[in-house]
């Protein structure tokens, strides 16, 4: 499973193009310039069957604004770890604003460069973990070196997410069944027995893979 990127280096060219909706921003350094480690969401994919989360593409990637002037930041509670950013707006030709769920940071730069340091990851969230995105960085690189991403632990659980989410949607499959099964039994298309012995034969399911699934991240899909 791949996905092919378009470029390595986005800039403010391509701003309508690009969003940052629910990234998060794990690091922050200001000197001239203000830097960035984010996971950038390059897609979000709509899932196999309705009703079910949606899945993503998300790259550990360096946004950089140049030459910043005048910022300004107003945070309504501090951080710890990440913040995760609402939108970023552009208005006039040099005034920026990094709006986020804990607040803004407006400034003046002349533009930015975004930098995909890795190959994207297939995400069933929208962030990449600590060990797997190989800790936080504000390098300028599209070549970054992850010696985590082939780790045989971290293959073999990712692996395993895979076979989770087809019984994720198996399960989902049987929950839309079941729900036929009541629709048909209250229209009187089925009589009592003929629903009693169906119904049995789809909760036994329903519980093998609620079963498969207990205690992954997939528990409660």
């Amino acid at each position: 499973m791949d996905y092919k990127l378009e470029k390595q280096v986005w800039t403010d060219k391509d701003f309508e193009q690009m969003g940052w909706h629910d990234c998060n921003v794990y690091k922050i350094r200001l000197a001239d310039d203000l830097e960035l480690d984010i996971d950038y969401i390059l897609q979000w994919n709509k899932p196999d069957l309705e009703g079910l989360p949606f899945t993503f593409w998300v790259a550990p990637a360096t946004l950089v604004f140049k030459s910043v002037q005048n910022l300004t930041f107003d945070f309504d509670i501090g951080f710890e770890n990440a913040f995760e950013i609402e939108d970023i707006e552009s208005e006039g030709e040099n005034c920026w604003t990094i709006i986020t769920q804990q607040g803004e940071i407006q400034f003046a730069s002349k533009g930015y460069e975004q930098h995909i340091r890795q190959q994207p990851f297939f995400e069933f969230g929208q962030t990449i973990s600590f060990i797997e995105r190989n800790g936080h960085s504000l390098d300028r690189t599209t070549k970054q070196e992850n010696q985590n991403r082939n780790r045989k632990d971290i293959v073999q659980q990712r692996q395993k997410d895979l076979e989770d989410y087809e019984n994720v949607k198996k399960r989902h499959l049987k929950k839309q069944e079941l729900e036929q099964l009541s629709k048909a039994r209250a229209n009187n298309v089925l009589d009592t027995k003929q629903y009693l012995l169906k119904k049995k034969e789809i909760n036994d399911q329903l519980f093998s893979y609620d079963y498969l699934l207990k205690g992954t991240k997939f528990e409660s899909w």
